[in-house]
């Protein structure tokens, strides 16, 4: 989908209500690209690879400690 976008005064771009409600987060990140602007979901949990075949998930915004377990034992099948 393709939509204009409008900057205020201030510099601030609002986001379409279904662009925000279909990511669920409150938080996007901007990068600059050949391209042009690049907008993108700063979710709470990325996962990645590395070029060696190993992978990792970051959590960008912090994450609770009781979550942070609940997450691995899900990932391990226990802790």
């Amino acid at each position: 989908m393709v939509t204009p976008l409008k900057v205020f005064g201030t510099g601030q771009v609002t986001l379409p209500k279904a662009w925000r409600d279909q990511y669920k987060t409150v938080n996007f990140i901007a990068q600059e690209t050949p391209q042009g602007l690049l907008i993108k979901p700063l979710l709470d949990v990325v996962y990645y690879e590395d070029g060696d075949e190993s992978f990792g998930l970051s959590f960008p915004l912090g994450i609770d400690a009781k979550q942070l377990a609940k997450n691995l034992e899900k990932a391990n099948g226990k802790i």
